[in-house]
Order: C-alpha cells, then sequence, then structure tokens
C-alpha cells in the first residue's frame, strides 16, 4: 500500500498558479492562503460561486456529500466539475475555476 503524502500540489494551469499544501487541506483554506483565483461565497454547496472543472486528479478529491451532489445536479454540471468549498485535497490536482459568468456553465442545447 503506497504511503500516504504529507504534502500535495495544487495546480491551475489556465493562469500558472501551482501551490503545495498539507494533505487533506480544503481548497478554501488553500484558496486565502495562497490567493488563488477561486471566489466563494456561501461556503455550503448552494450558490455555486467556486465551481471548478478537475482537469486532472479527480480521485484525488475528497469523495461527494449529497448536497454537493444534488447542487451539482440542478445546475446539469460536469461529471469533472466540483465545488470548490466542499472538497479537500487528497493528491496532486489541475484545477480550472469556472465564474458564474463562464460560457461552459451554459446548459447544452439539443
Amino acid at each position: 500500500m503506497p504511503e500516504q503524502p504529507t504534502r500535495v500540489k495544487i495546480e491551475f494551469p489556465v493562469t500558472g498558479e501551482v501551490c503545495e499544501v498539507d494533505y487533506d487541506d480544503t481548497l478554501v483554506d488553500a484558496t486565502f492562503r495562497f490567493e488563488l483565483p477561486i471566489r466563494y461565497r456561501c461556503e455550503r454547496a448552494v450558490c455555486t460561486t467556486c465551481l471548478v472543472e478537475v482537469i486532472e486528479g479527480l480521485e484525488n478529491l475528497s469523495p461527494m456529500e449529497e448536497r454537493e451532489k444534488q447542487t451539482l445536479a440542478a445546475i446539469k454540471a460536469k461529471p469533472n466539475w466540483r465545488l470548490g468549498c466542499q472538497l479537500s485535497i487528497l493528491g496532486d490536482v489541475k484545477l480550472d475555476y469556472v465564474p458564474i459568468t463562464d460560457s461552459r456553465r451554459q446548459p447544452l442545447t439539443d
């Protein structure tokens, strides 16, 4: 069984930000400590202000709780989207922030 890392890397390839945090740090804490390019509002998995696209490392994030699942379903989120306020970093990840005004949030049409 591989040893659990003590430090993990969060990378934002689109903006170039990179930081190392303690294993199991929350993305909210990392954002405030390192001024990462994510915005927050409610921090309760309701408003979707903190929506991120997981480019790499989806398996390195904490599992989704029911409220996050419901909120993401309500906005018809892609499978690799998560709410930054709800996750902890368990391994290296590459993320991209999806602001409220981002065209990726528009539902797909037939």
